[in-house]
């Protein structure tokens, strides 16, 4: 974003902390070491393994215009004019207190059930700030797992029949249901402009797996056309029934996003046999 802005790469630094894992957020070796390679021309400071310290040198925090670290070496001391910290994706504090006012139950997150309630049943409530309530058992699983699209559907499917009296409200789950999180089946899907002029689309299964916890799933086949150094690299990743369940794409120009995401689920035998094609040298080029 900066890079776009007209920022000069010199003035950015990127700092990765101690607690950053050291799998890539891509889950795309290709495309991580297409990013690296961007940054390093764009002459761009990237630290690793750093520990932050202090702010303006142990002085009051605000305005913030210098920022410390331990490292490895010497201490790292960098003055700034815009500080963004993505270290940690936590609540913030007067989406709390608000929830907390409410007398809302908070477990590290809003707690709703899989109707979308909370423990006031005139307030529902979708989202990554959200999670199950425990009695499913389920506390790895949450909205942030799925497509946020197909969770907005379902939501406002719940809600239409208050707004349109011509329709039925669905009715609640049965008590051996009720014990069931929804199934979601639509692909998450990441995608941006990334340093080096790229646009990246990345789709996948929804799942308790990330790009920083891979699936240990058996995975089948990966068909690749392009590379990110000609800025046409395009990847897809197959289950072991052949159908499609990851697809990424790192492109010079912009990305049709909702054919790729057609996609997704389908037979490599509806992709007009692309396995045989793609064996007998007949597919150069997936775009």
């Amino acid at each position: 974003m900066l890079l776009c802005l007209g920022v000069r790469g010199s003035r950015i630094h990127v700092v990765h902390t101690l607690a950053d894992k050291p799998t890539s957020c891509f889950q795309n070796p290709a495309v991580d070491q297409a990013v690296r390679n961007a940054l390093q021309n764009k002459e761009v400071n990237v630290h690793h393994n750093c520990l932050l310290a202090q702010l303006n040198d142990g002085q009051h925090p605000e305005p913030l215009k210098a920022v410390s670290f331990t490292i490895d070496g010497p201490p790292l001391r960098l003055e700034c004019a815009v500080f963004f910290n993505f270290s940690y994706k936590g609540v913030d504090s007067d989406a709390f207190k608000a929830i907390n006012d409410a007398c809302l139950v908070f477990d590290g997150r809003l707690v709703i059930d899989t109707t979308f309630h909370t423990n006031d049943c005139t307030i529902r409530a979708a989202g990554p700030l959200t999670k199950f309530a425990r009695r499913y058992h389920a506390d790895q699983w949450s909205h942030v797992n799925f497509n946020s699209k197909e969770v907005g559907q379902e939501l406002a499917s719940v809600l239409l029949p208050f707004f349109d009296p011509t329709l039925e409200a669905p009715a609640n789950p049965t008590p051996d249901l009720d014990h069931l999180i929804p199934t979601y089946t639509q692909p998450k899907t990441e995608g941006g402009r990334l340093p080096g002029g790229y646009s990246y689309l990345h789709i996948r299964k929804p799942s308790l797996y990330t790009s920083t916890a891979p699936s240990v799933a058996k995975p089948g086949r990966e068909l690749v056309t392009g590379r990110v150094e000609t800025g046409n690299y395009f990847h897809l990743q197959f289950n072991s029934q052949d159908l499609v369940e990851g697809i990424t794409c790192l492109l010079l120009k912009s990305l049709p996003v909702s054919n790729y995401i057609c996609l997704y689920g389908k037979h490599q035998l509806l992709l007009n046999r692309l396995y045989e094609r793609f064996d007998g040298d007949l597919v150069h080029d997936f775009y």
